[in-house]
């Protein structure tokens, strides 16, 4: 999709300082074997270093053009270099280092008419003025982001494309190890696996068909005092102790419900449970949820539980929420069930709406009852739950 605009012709990326040009562009050259990247901006040196800290490859060949930016030292250096290394892939950085003219004479006269229509071209320019080369340009692409002090989110917009239609025209997208990541809608609907994940509850299994269903996103939702939080970690052992690869994720240095499992006889050590603790203001960053999504493709995990959310919403906040669940979806390469679980029924009713239709399962845990909507009934389920002995029994309302 993204890929196509940088098969050929010359395209533009602006955007504000630190919205990601460089990053895309330098995502762009890394497909190519023999890429060029001449820079107006700065430095061989500084770029290699950038490059580096974000884990992609830098292009072949890099020239510094900062002392050249008078038109025809340019037009000289940059003829003289493509003739010598005979690029696949051109980049440009710095437009801004030149005069509106000698831009208007380089972007139209060379980069345009000659190179362009041997190999791919790629200008970056800081900023989000119109200029001679917009109209120049078969694509012109436009970075931005929003800053708040709940965190920061980036877009990118394909306000021009010449000859292509490209659908949605706007994208989200984060900053990370190997470049951009997109959160792209789904081309299909999720497909149904047969396989059933126990919920905990023989008696909940029962009614929706054995559990719910492998790589489903879930939400446990119950009261302040961490019902919720107490029987997932029963529910994790359980599925660990059936050979389930589990990774239980929480925000606590010190998970006190796990005491409530232990004094049930419930074993939190068992082989193929991974407990992961992450602080808490780093979910202000979407980049997190790439990286959680990542962590559970790369340790092959089944079942990723993510603890005490109603602390994640309450500093990220609800529209946060529902943009990472869809880039966390979206980077799943595996069949993980995911299960949310919010220990406070405010917060769930503040981030329902925005999550809309992405949670398969919703269980809701209130005043000794159970609410459960899953895709299995039209109605939904209720069931009365107490503590007997050491396990806790529900019984169908």
């Amino acid at each position: 999709m993204l890929e196509e605009l940088f098969e050929e012709g010359l395209t533009l990326i602006k955007g504000p300082p630190g919205s990601g040009k460089t990053t895309l562009a330098a995502w762009a050259a890394a497909r190519h074997r023999n890429s060029a990247w001449f820079t107006f901006y700065e430095s061989e040196s500084r770029l290699l270093r950038f490059l580096s800290s974000i884990g992609l490859d830098p292009p072949r060949h890099i020239f510094d053009m900062i002392s050249t930016a008078h038109k025809k030292e340019a037009v000289e250096a940059v003829l003289k270099t493509i003739q010598e290394v005979k690029p696949d892939f051109v980049v440009v950085d710095g437009l801004n280092a030149l005069t509106p003219e000698g831009e208007r004479e380089l972007v139209h006269n060379l980069f345009y008419h000659l190179l362009s229509s041997l190999m791919p071209v790629v200008l970056i320019r800081e900023g989000e003025e119109i200029t001679a080369t917009d109209y120049i340009a078969d694509n012109v692409i436009l970075l931005g982001y929003r800053q708040s002090e709940r965190g920061s989110s980036r877009h990118l917009a394909v306000v021009k494309s010449r000859g292509r239609l490209v659908e949605p025209s706007v994208f989200r997208f984060v900053l990370a190890k190997g470049g951009p990541k997109f959160i792209l809608p789904p081309r299909e609907a999720k497909k149904v696996s047969g396989e059933r994940l126990t919920t905990g509850a023989p008696e909940l299994d029962r009614e929706i068909n054995g559990g719910v269903i492998a790589g489903s996103y879930v939400v446990v939702v119950g009261p302040p005092d961490g019902l919720a939080s107490k029987l997932m970690v029963i529910t994790a052992s359980t599925l660990a102790a059936a050979g389930k690869k589990v990774l239980y994720h929480h925000h606590k240095q010190i998970p006190t419900f796990v005491k409530f499992a232990e004094s049930l006889g419930v074993k939190t050590d068992v082989k193929g449970l991974f407990w992961y603790y992450h602080p808490i203001e780093e979910h202000k960053d979407l980049t997190w949820w790439y990286r959680s999504a990542e962590m559970a493709n790369e340790m092959g995990i089944d079942v990723h539980f993510a603890d005490q959310y109603e602390q994640v919403i309450a500093v990220a906040g609800p529209e946060t929420i529902a943009e990472a669940a869809q880039l966390y979806q979206a980077t799943l390469r595996r069949e993980t069930t995911t299960v949310l679980v919010i220990n406070s029924h405010a917060i769930w009713r503040r981030v329902a709406p925005l999550l809309g239709s992405i949670p398969d399962y919703t269980f809701l845990f209130k005043h000794g009852t159970l609410t459960a909507y899953t895709p299995e009934r039209t109605e939904p389920l209720r069931f009365r739950y107490k503590l007997v002995g050491r396990r806790v029994v529900f019984e169908k309302a």
